[in-house]
């Protein structure tokens, strides 16, 4: 079925495609995913500060916590509470519910019925992000819920065709509600499709608007165009502002991109996140020719002035380096920036699996290195981002099996060993004491599995056999679990 602004529907599928569906978020885009957003209705009716009740609420203790919902009947999930600490009564185990640090947002149709999670082409496969999405405009009840308590910190009624996560300024989570407007040809001239966003913040209050809207171009508050024809990108603040050019130098080939799906922005060999932690980056010599190899920049959003360049950059001990003592291959990646530091994942070597990475910390004050350590390039991370799994096939080895990593100081603390189960992680639970993940039988011609929970440290196998489908989503500012099922929808406290 076809949805709007280009969206098209998926279907849920079967084998791998579950498989990539499920895995968790990846570490150098979990913080930098291009948030998908939509247009703007203008039909909107705020009721955000009071409960359900009515009620004035405020902080997140904010309304009467929800009402008596139907009691957790399912099998005990490693690393939460044994009782979910609040629910609510569904039959429908496709809910659809956002995540938005500490509240959890729910849409509920024309008729009073909370809606089906919305699956569209361009939504990353591991992080929900699209509430809704129709053809056609509805009117909706957006229910803003607080995340510990289930209270109801306000509703928004909006009319739109579609309701997505975004971030605005600083990471802060946002709503986009979004519409379009197609005129019709005179005969003489083309038919035509506007579109506009109206952002929305986590306890529903407007934020701004933003026309020419392109599916998952909204970034930290900024919308990232490219022109036809133009090698650079332009990063334009919503509701005004300085707008920043995102330069791209190098020959006459020279282009830099952007993806939707996860808010990166690249020259060749080289990347980082359109808009992270206060900083956007440039790309040097991207044309990529052997004697100019590219480089990476972090540039400060208020100044424009340049903070850091991996052409300058101390190379992490581990990276390979040729007689020049330059690094036999110059792929970096910027994975993420806080506290005024920056995370930097150099490829170990040239002709090696692309998994294998050094990852190296900077302080952007100092452009010192601070620290490093070897990992592979997509890591499942705890939602603390203190510990990282993937599976071992920074070895070449054709074997599956899982390494976990330390990643304050890149110890490892268990590697799977050829001849048992791989085992492929899914999610840390909130607390970040149980992974989550699927052993894939490797003489199975089918993709049947099993689906575990083992202790994130000592990787005791905690529970085996868990239904599919029974690995709950993660809050990450509260460590609440969430996970909708035939018999309601239960959110659980970290054990």
């Amino acid at each position: 079925m076809s949805t709007g602004h280009g969206i098209r529907a998926v279907s849920d599928g079967t084998g791998d495609g579950i498989r990539l569906r499920r895995r968790a978020a990846v570490a150098g885009l979990a913080l930098s995913l291009a948030l998908l957003t939509g247009c703007g209705g203008d039909d909107t009716e705020n009721t955000t500060g009071k409960g359900g009740d009515g009620s004035g609420s405020s902080g997140a203790a904010s309304g009467k916590p929800a009402a008596d919902g139907p009691a957790y009947k399912g099998v005990a999930l490693p690393g939460y509470a044994k009782q979910a600490a609040w629910s609510l009564p569904t039959d429908n185990a496709s809910l659809g519910v956002l995540d938005l640090d500490g509240v959890l947002l729910f849409a509920k149709d024309a008729s009073g019925e909370y809606v089906t999670d919305a699956q569209v082409d361009g939504e990353p496969s591991d992080v929900n992000r699209v509430l809704f999405s129709s053809d056609e405009a509805e009117k909706l009840t957006l229910e803003f819920r607080d995340a510990r308590t289930g209270a109801v910190r306000g509703t928004l009624k909006v009319t739109g065709e579609s309701v997505e996560g975004v971030t605005w300024k600083d990471g802060a989570p946002a709503v986009a509600v979004g519409s379009s407007e197609t005129t019709e040809s005179d005969g003489l001239t083309q038919e035509e499709t506007t579109t506009s966003a109206a952002l929305y913040s986590a306890d529903g209050t407007k934020l701004g608007e933003t026309s020419a809207y392109e599916f998952g171009h909204v970034v930290d508050g900024y919308v990232v165009t490219k022109a036809e024809g133009d090698k650079t990108l332009t990063l334009t603040p919503v509701g005004g502002g300085t707008a920043r050019t995102i330069p791209c130098n190098g020959d006459d080939d020279a282009e830099c991109d952007f993806d939707a799906e996860t808010g990166v922005a690249s020259g060749d060999k080289t990347y980082a996140p359109a808009v992270v932690a206060g900083y956007y980056p440039g790309f040097e010599a991207a044309g990529n020719y052997d004697y100019d190899p590219s480089n990476v920049t972090l540039n400060d959003l208020a100044t424009g002035k340049q903070v850091w360049s991996s052409a300058d950059a101390e190379v992490p001990k581990g990276v390979v380096l040729d007689d020049e003592g330059k690094p036999t291959d110059r792929t970096v990646r910027v994975i993420r920036a806080a506290d005024g530091k920056a995370l930097i994942a150099w490829k170990k070597d040239i002709g090696l699996s692309p998994s294998t990475q050094v990852y190296a910390w900077y302080d952007l004050a100092t452009g010192k290195l601070t620290s490093s350590y070897e990992a592979a390039q997509d890591l499942v991370e705890s939602p603390d981002g203190e510990l990282a799994a993937l599976d071992k096939d920074e070895f070449d080895s054709g074997y599956d099996g899982t390494t976990l990593w330390q990643t304050t100081d890149g110890t490892r603390l268990w590697s799977q060993k050829e001849g048992e189960t791989p085992f492929d992680p899914i999610r840390f639970s909130g607390n970040g004491k149980v992974l989550y993940g699927d052993a894939y039988d490797p003489r199975s011609l089918d993709g049947s599995h099993a689906t575990l929970a083992v202790d994130a440290r000592t990787r005791k196998v905690l529970a085996k056999d868990l239904p599919d489908n029974s690995i709950p989503a993660v809050d990450a500012t509260t460590g609440f679990g969430f996970l909708a099922t035939d018999d309601g929808f239960f959110v659980f406290p970290p054990a």
